[in-house]
């Protein structure tokens, strides 16, 4: 009995101990990504596309402050380093078309890097986004209700680390000012439902209130005004509100397997004004869009590219940088089905091109599908587990 009791306390120690050192250090840019081996190397898109993505980046790269920096992990690479590999990539693709001898080259030139991850390194969490072409109007019409705004000029954004070197990296806080104090800046239910922007000449042209809403959360689209004139919208500003998934919502209407965009729409279609604006507001999150020559521009300002362009949490990962993404492809038997029969695993080269404001932390990942009701198909129901890593030329090489 003393023996038993005396080996339990060095046995509690010694679990502790292991657990312990299994334990992960804290997610922050320096410990976001760690060095792995490559992964299998296979690519179910056309190249071309993804080299004049790169050669975009490279411009766009060419064109920022020298002091530029791309972290992975405990390595930092300058500028001219990161470049210096993309135009790597070029070169090898133009000596090596075929797949089969540029990814051996590509693996033998460049180091790996897994991602933090969400339960475990290098597992994260897949969505999509797309680019919507959707009907609407210059003047408030019975079908298109909705008023899309420019930003407003009383929405003021602060960042907190001009005040603290602290808050680096942190989430901006947009309000406005009212009587010298700073206050949230008017919810979704204050702009849409109470017309808190109106005769401000801020509106940009007036859509369905459902097409409108899915078109905030994509943060850029195309609007159809008729005669031939379209309207390309890109993301100008947030109104600072927490993102809050409309999916949340339904839970109780929508099993949960088959929630996703399609079955969210149709759900809402049945309803009335009233009862879609509810739901609708039930998202204090609103964005706010310019008018552009170009649609679907990434938060570093290049086009996004169908299938290569990636969002992630930009606190943690490298912006500009080269990846490949693994995940399961979903399948379907006819256009009009809003579940996927099955999925199929599929693996590509993509860029980290843009940002989200639900896409945080060190296992989230949102990919670009493309543009149009195709792209919206598969997008809408992207919601899988998948692998991420990203590339950075060998130092010794």
């Amino acid at each position: 009995m003393f023996l038993s009791r005396c080996f339990r306390i060095p046995i509690l120690f010694l679990i502790c101990l292991i657990m312990g050192a299994c334990a992960r250090a804290p997610l922050k840019p320096q410990t976001a990504l760690r060095k792995t081996s490559a992964p299998t190397l296979k690519d179910d898109l056309p190249l071309p596309p993804l080299l004049e993505a790169i050669q975009n980046q490279i411009s766009f790269i060419e064109k920022t402050p020298a002091t530029e920096t791309f972290t992975f992990g405990t390595e930092v690479y300058n500028e001219v380093e990161y470049l210096t590999g993309l135009r790597r990539v070029l070169e090898l693709a133009r000596d090596n078309p075929d797949p089969a001898n540029l990814f051996p080259k590509i693996e033998q030139e460049f180091d790996f890097y897994e991602v933090y991850g969400r339960e475990n390194w290098g597992e994260v969490f897949i969505t999509s986004y797309f680019e919507p072409v959707i009907s609407g109007s210059k003047k408030p019409t019975l079908t298109h209700s909705l008023p899309l705004y420019s930003a407003p000029p009383d929405l003021v954004t602060v960042d907190l680390a001009d005040f603290d070197p602290k808050f680096e990296g942190e989430r901006k806080l947009r309000g406005r000012v009212v009587e010298k104090f700073f206050v949230p800046y008017f919810s979704r239910t204050q702009i849409d439902s109470l017309n808190a922007l109106k005769n401000r000449k801020l509106e940009l042209c007036w859509v369905d209130p459902i097409d409108g809403y899915f078109l905030q959360v994509q943060g850029s689209g195309t609007v159809d005004l008729g005669k031939g004139e379209r309207l390309h919208l890109n993301y100008a500003e947030s109104n600072g509100h927490k993102y809050d998934s409309l999916g949340n919502h339904l839970r109780a209407f929508i099993p949960a397997e088959q929630l996703n965009l399609h079955t969210i729409e149709a759900y809402l279609r049945k309803l009335s004004a009233v009862e879609i604006q509810d739901y609708l507001n039930r998202n204090a999150s609103y964005v706010f869009f310019k008018s552009t020559a170009q649609t679907a521009l990434t938060f570093l300002g290049v086009p996004a590219t169908d299938g290569r362009t990636i969002a992630t949490d930009r606190k943690y990962f490298p912006k500009g940088a080269l990846a490949f993404i693994l995940f399961p492809k979903p399948v379907f038997e006819s256009p009009d089905q809003l579940v996927p029969t099955r999925t199929e695993e599929t693996s590509r080269f993509v860029l980290d091109q843009d940002i989200g404001g639900a896409i945080t932390g060190g296992g989230r990942v949102d990919l670009f599908w493309g543009r149009g009701a195709e792209a919206k198909h598969y997008a809408g129901v992207m919601k899988y587990p998948g692998r991420l890593y990203y590339l950075a030329p060998k130092r010794n090489h």
